[in-house]
């Protein structure tokens, strides 16, 4: 699965850090004249090839960000592309629309929509 993560609300040096660890670089996709990243905004989408789930993806992306002491920055999926993943400052979130579920941080689009998925975490 291809899988796209925006990068454009992070610090170069953050983005660097990030792109180029051990857990994530194995994924990035090169190819003749192309560097993992995509088209249009190339600077701050990157391409990754997992072969693993896109939830899973999600963790790794976590895992990163916690082994690298970045714990002001969470993952969320963009709601507006498919299989794609932002990195957004934690106080940066509900500015962009986003509301992020309190037990997983998967994004909602709404306080309804928050509120009724938030209530499946207790039939689990």
């Amino acid at each position: 699965m291809i899988i796209r993560v925006d990068f454009r609300f992070l610090p170069e040096n953050l983005k660097l850090l990030i792109i180029n660890s051990e857990k994530l670089n194995q994924y990035t996709i090169t190819s003749k004249g192309f560097s993992g990243t995509c088209e249009g905004d190339s600077k701050n989408i990157h391409l990754f090839e997992f072969d693993g789930y896109f939830s899973g993806f999600k963790g790794l992306l976590k895992l990163v960000l916690k082994d690298n002491f970045i714990d002001d920055y969470v993952v969320a999926e963009d709601l507006d592309s498919e299989n794609t993943f932002i990195i957004l400052k934690d106080g940066d979130i509900e500015q962009l629309g986003l509301l992020l579920c309190d037990f997983c941080g998967m994004a909602c689009a709404s306080e309804e929509e928050k509120y009724i998925h938030q209530r499946a975490h207790y039939f689990i």
